[in-house]
C-alpha cells in the first residue's frame, strides 16, 4: 500500500469570472514549491468553480425559494427554512446546493451547470500545458442521511474511475463479495477537505500516492436510480 499525501495549494487569487482555473492552478505551483506528477489528484472546491463560471447571484434575486425551484427537478422535503431537493444534476442536497457562505452578504452561489465537463476541461488543459496525466475532482459539502455533520463529496470528476468494485473478489476470510463498491472520488473529496479549511482560504489540494484507475467516467456513475433508493 502506498503512502498518501494531501498537499494544500496556497496563494491562489480571489476567483472571478475573468479567471481561468487551470491557468491559475498551474501558476500557483511555483509559489508553493510544488511539481505536479502523473496520477496526482487535484481536488477543487465547488465555490471557486461556481465563481469562475459566473454562478454568483447578487442582491437582486427575488427569493431563495424561487432559486431553489429553478435549480431543482424535485422538492423532496421541507422543514422550516431547509429544503431537501433533487438538483438538475441528480444530487439530493439541502437547498439545491445554493450556498451563502464565504461570499458577499446578500448574495448566493449556485452549483456549476456541468461539473463533470468542467473537470474534463481542466484536466485536458493541464495535460496539454504540462504533459501530466492527472485527475480532477470538484468537491462540495453535503449532509448524509441518518448521520449528523457534513462531509465533502465529489460533485464532478474526470480522469479517475469513480467507483472501485470488489464484487466477485474474496475478502481476507475467503468470502466472496457481492455488493461492495467504494466511492473513491467521495473518499478523496472528504480527505482533501482536511487541509482545505474554509477559514484558511485554501480551495485546492493535491492528493498524491493514490493507486487509481484512469477513466473518462464522471460523478454521474455514483447517482442511484430512483428504484434503487432506500431512503425516499
Amino acid at each position: 500500500m502506498n503512502n498518501i499525501t494531501i498537499i494544500p495549494i496556497k496563494n491562489l487569487p480571489e476567483f472571478e469570472p475573468k479567471h481561468d482555473l487551470a491557468d491559475e492552478i498551474i501558476k500557483s505551483f511555483s509559489s508553493n514549491n510544488f511539481v505536479l506528477e502523473d496520477k496526482d489528484v487535484i481536488v477543487i472546491t465547488q465555490k471557486i468553480v461556481s465563481k469562475v463560471e459566473d454562478r454568483l447571484i447578487k442582491n437582486d434575486y427575488e427569493s431563495i425559494d424561487k432559486l431553489i425551484q429553478q435549480e431543482s427537478i424535485e422538492i423532496l422535503r421541507k422543514r422550516g427554512e431547509t429544503v431537501i431537493a433533487r438538483t438538475k444534476h441528480g444530487f439530493i442536497c439541502a437547498n439545491a446546493g445554493i450556498d451563502k457562505s464565504n461570499i458577499e452578504k446578500g448574495s448566493v452561489l449556485l452549483l456549476p451547470e456541468d461539473p463533470d465537463k468542467t473537470c474534463r476541461d481542466i484536466r485536458k488543459k493541464i495535460d496539454h500545458l504540462i504533459n501530466k496525466k492527472i485527475s480532477i475532482i470538484i468537491s462540495d459539502t453535503f449532509g448524509r442521511a441518518w448521520r449528523k455533520g457534513q462531509t465533502n463529496v465529489a460533485i464532478g470528476s474526470s480522469g479517475i474511475e469513480p467507483l472501485e468494485s470488489y464484487i466477485g473478489k474474496k475478502d481476507a476470510f475467503n468470502n466472496e463479495l457481492f455488493a461492495t463498491e467504494i466511492a473513491i472520488i467521495d473518499e478523496l473529496a472528504g480527505a482533501a477537505e482536511l487541509v482545505m479549511k474554509k477559514s484558511d482560504n485554501i480551495p485546492v489540494a493535491i492528493i498524491r500516492g493514490v493507486n487509481y484507475k484512469y477513466s473518462d467516467l464522471g460523478v454521474k456513475e455514483l447517482i442511484r436510480k430512483e428504484d434503487e433508493d432506500f431512503f425516499l
